[in-house]
């Protein structure tokens, strides 16, 4: 499989574990989870941001978000990031993008790169979401990456 079919797979798996965790944190009254929630959504929407030069200097990641804000966020972040990668072939990944760090640096990575970022990013924030959904009495959702395989038939 190419990177780009490869990125477009991924993509999808996360926006699949990303709803699972909505209804998760819906469910529950964990304030924290919520909170991490919210920053893995504006996170991903910022690294988009950025692939196209926004200079983040100064920007909240810790956004106090209701979960209805933070489902709306998710799902126009997964309708960006489904048309950027429809729109990409495999050269595409070897664009270099400019951006500013919140804290102003300068920095310059390949769409290959941050793409990635994003990804494994927002797979941390959600295992912090798990634990403490686990440490707060609520069970947390089953989204492994085999099981989105299982569930929708990739293997």
């Amino acid at each position: 499989m190419e990177t780009v079919a490869h990125l477009r797979h991924l993509f999808a798996y996360n926006d699949w574990a990303n709803r699972r965790m909505l209804v998760a944190v819906k469910g529950s009254d964990s304030e924290r989870s919520r909170q991490m929630l919210a920053h893995l959504l504006i996170t991903e929407k910022e690294y988009y941001e950025r692939l196209y030069g926004k200079d983040s200097t100064g920007f909240d990641f810790w956004p106090d978000l209701s979960i209805e804000e933070c489902g709306v966020l998710a799902r126009e972040n997964s309708q960006a990031y489904e048309t950027l990668m429809r729109r990409f072939e495999e050269d595409g990944l070897e664009i270099r993008a400019k951006y500013r760090t919140s804290e102003g640096i300068p920095y310059e990575n390949t769409f290959r790169e941050l793409l990635t970022h994003v990804l494994l990013h927002s797979s941390i924030h959600r295992g912090n979401i798990m634990l403490k959904l686990r440490e707060d009495g609520f069970e947390p959702p089953k989204i492994d990456y085999i099981i989105y395989l299982r569930e929708t038939k990739y293997i």
